[in-house]
């Protein structure tokens, strides 16, 4: 009764809103359609994912979007201008006044698809990042939301009320999605999905080092598509880094070359104290400049023109600061080293390896497995086992195509064992890891219902895992020698004692 209150209370509060903001007739339905097949799919969704927010908190935070970001609402559609603008994208936000924190007013443009209308609402929602972030933050943050979008839209994307069905031509960035599953799935949800400028710092702490360091070089590989002004900046930076390592190796003629551009600065300087201690010279100076410039360049006042000076001695002191620390020969080496790694760093990312990555975020997440004793949480470990499975690293693979999960399957049917969620098939954790390991292959959305059969066929003990009274897989072993099995012919059992 309580879920058909909540159902009806969220679709008039989202007809009113709809209303009130004068959004067309089409976008109203649509938005409608969206809420209605995401309420419709999400306990499949939640059960098989697992690690996602309540069904209420999931649909409060759609209405809490529409009402709060979006101003207007566009359906872009077929053979339309708009449609071509969409080309790169599912959607389009179109924000107000971008330069203003403070306004989260915008205009949002979306194909007539229920699957894209739920990532667009989700993607209006993004915070904007605080510009003075570093790179790598904001890298990171934008990775996450876009993973967050992708996690939540995959309600409608891959569960149609019915199946389990991954759509991987229709997730926005691969990256992003492997990022955002492997952080909740350590983290949580709740944590993961609130990043934002305030406490992204906050994150790398969280996080074992090198997968942080992995999923940062993921995040910046992403960044550096999303937005291509980052990436003219990498580029330039990396190849100006490239240079002055190239001119290090020379050492003497470098050092040498420092010695030369600090005594041109402190000349620079000589000559500013000058004009700044003499303001008739400093008059002189700003006329004759002003003069030389373009109406829209000319500097506004004398003052304005001694700040410009101050600011460039200013500069000139940090620029011979780092050519004394270069002078420096302990500096040098140690300046060196740091631009070889940072070098050695940003090359690296083009060459991230996914499956290394993900053997290495499998240790972590045995190891949280190893340290659970809570049968909930078992159980939930062994659908993310699963789903990780499946999770697409390609158009055209999973992430079983690439690693062998084998170690961290036994390691949860042990624990499953320990904590009595699974129901002992004989005396040998072994042998009953190898006679339900096909649950973690199977796409059933309930492996809690799945149930088991035992028989012996050709000198093989074979295990049947059905769902009710469908087969759903089929495993053979030769039986370890002390191993003590008890078959019943016919019956099956249920797997798992929740």
């Amino acid at each position: 009764m309580r879920t058909k209150l909540l159902k009806k209370d969220y679709n008039q509060e989202l007809e009113e809103i709809a209303e009130s903001k004068r959004f067309e007739k089409e976008a109203q339905n649509l938005l409608l359609s969206m809420l209605y097949k995401a309420e419709g799919a999400y306990n499949d969704y939640e059960n098989v994912k697992r690690e996602v927010p309540s069904k209420e908190e999931f649909i409060k935070n759609i209405i809490d979007i529409i009402k709060k970001y979006c101003r207007e609402i566009v359906i872009a559609k077929p053979n339309s201008l708009l449609e071509k603008e969409l080309t790169k994208s599912k959607c389009k936000i179109l924000e107000e006044e971008p330069d203003n924190q403070y306004n989260n007013e915008q205009k949002v443009i979306f194909f007539p698809n229920e699957k894209v209308v739920l990532y667009s609402v989700i993607r209006a929602g993004v915070e904007k990042i605080n510009p003075n972030l570093t790179l790598e933050e904001k890298a990171m943050i934008t990775a996450i939301s876009i993973g967050k979008c992708i996690s939540y839209s995959e309600v409608i994307r891959d569960f149609n009320g019915f199946s389990w069905s991954q759509v991987t031509s229709e997730i926005e960035n691969i990256d992003c999605n492997i990022l955002y599953t492997d952080l909740i799935y350590l983290l949580g949800d709740n944590i993961v999905s609130k990043i934002n400028s305030n406490n992204i710092k906050k994150l790398k702490k969280m996080v074992d080092k090198d997968i942080y360091d992995e999923l940062q070089k993921l995040a910046l590989r992403f960044y550096f598509i999303y937005d291509e002004k980052q990436k003219e900046k990498f580029i330039h930076s990396l190849q100006n880094n490239k240079k002055t390592l190239g001119e290090m190796n020379e050492q003497k003629k470098f050092v040498e070359n420092i010695s030369n551009r600090k005594k041109e600065m402190l000349k620079k300087i000589r000559d500013i104290d000058d004009v700044l201690n003499n303001q008739t010279k400093l008059r002189k100076e700003y006329l004759e400049k002003n003069s030389k410039l373009p109406n829209e360049k000319k500097i506004f006042s004398v003052s304005h023109y001694e700040e410009m000076l101050q600011k460039e001695r200013n500069e000139l002191l940090e620029e011979i600061e780092k050519c004394n620390k270069y002078q420096n020969p302990i500096e040098f080496v140690k300046i060196k080293t740091e631009l070889e790694n940072k070098v050695n760093y940003y090359e690296s990312i083009e060459k991230i390896d996914i499956a290394k990555l993900q053997e290495k975020y499998l240790q972590i997440f045995a190891n949280k497995i190893q340290r659970e004793n809570s049968k909930e949480k078992i159980l939930d470990y062994i659908y993310e086992i699963r789903y990780l499975k499946y999770l697409p690293i390609n158009q055209k693979e999973v992430l079983k195509d690439k690693i062998d999960f084998g170690e961290i399957e036994k390691i949860a049917i042990s624990k499953g064992l320990d904590v009595e969620l699974i129901n002992p098939i004989s005396n040998n954790k072994e042998t009953d890891y190898e006679l339900l390991k096909s649950i973690f292959e199977t796409k059933n959305m309930n492996l809690d219902e799945l149930l088991i059969r035992l028989e012996v066929k050709n000198d093989k003990l074979v295990s049947e895992i059905y769902d009710e009274d469908i087969l759903d897989s089929t495993n053979y072993i030769n039986l370890q020698k002390g191993s003590n099995v008890k078959i019943r012919k016919t019956k099956k059992v249920k797997i798992f004692n929740k």
